[in-house]
């Protein structure tokens, strides 16, 4: 039987953090010049927290009173920046990961992208950091209306039947995208999410290093 490991993708392979907060400034400040909102600076560490979120959760958790065609506006807006940053060469990898990819793929597992991002978002990513070397399959929450990630891995899942699984992220979507399938999940303390929010993950990442050894552990140990 196959052996496929799914990653998140901001906060897990890509240090997204820089990017996202140039983005989010720009959304927030056409919001405080339409009267949406009042003015404000937000640092990156302070806007990391909406990292990994599909885009109407974070919307709903930062200003749920905006009308849904602001919020849409504005998240288009984030979505168009972040895109541009990506394709001028802003796109940053966690150090030691492309490493660990490149491994994992020489020990026969397959990899896949479950992420809730956008689909023209993930596109320039496969192009501008070859991801493509390293992953078979993506699954963009835009292109399942941002349901939740536990129904798009029965989704991935229902495509790749004959598999055994591992989750890997750093935010409880991507841990309970594992429990709620019945398979082990890798929770990532070096990307945004924190202990508490990552208790309940199978095992814990504390560097990228530390993704292939669990991940080999955790397959001969026969985890489904």
């Amino acid at each position: 039987m196959m052996k496929t490991a799914v990653f998140d993708f901001d906060g897990t392979i890509h240090n997204t953090k820089k990017l996202y907060g140039r983005a989010f400034r720009k959304a927030y400040s056409m919001l405080v010049s339409e009267g949406y909102a009042k003015e404000r600076d937000y640092t990156d560490d302070e806007v990391s927290v909406y990292l990994g979120m599909s885009a109407p959760d974070m919307w709903h958790s930062f200003m749920p009173e905006l009308a849904k065609p602001v919020m849409e506006r504005a998240s288009m807006l984030i979505g168009r920046e972040m895109t541009e940053g990506v394709l001028s060469g802003k796109a940053v990898l966690y150090s030691g990961i492309a490493e660990v990819l490149t491994a994992l793929r020489s020990r026969g597992i397959r990899l896949m992208i479950l992420s809730n991002c956008r689909h023209g978002y993930m596109e320039a990513h496969r192009e501008a950091l070859g991801l493509d070397k390293w992953f078979d399959d993506y699954f963009c929450g835009e292109d399942y209306g941002f349901i939740p990630k536990d129904e798009i891995f029965r989704i991935l899942m229902n495509k790749y039947p004959d598999s055994s699984y591992i989750m890997i992220g750093d935010r409880a979507s991507d841990i309970d995208a594992g429990i709620k399938n019945g398979i082990p999940a890798i929770g990532c303390l070096y990307g945004f999410g924190s202990s508490d929010e990552l208790s309940s993950a199978t095992a814990l990442a504390y560097s990228p290093q530390d993704i292939l050894s669990l991940t080999e552990k955790l397959f001969d140990t026969n985890i489904r």
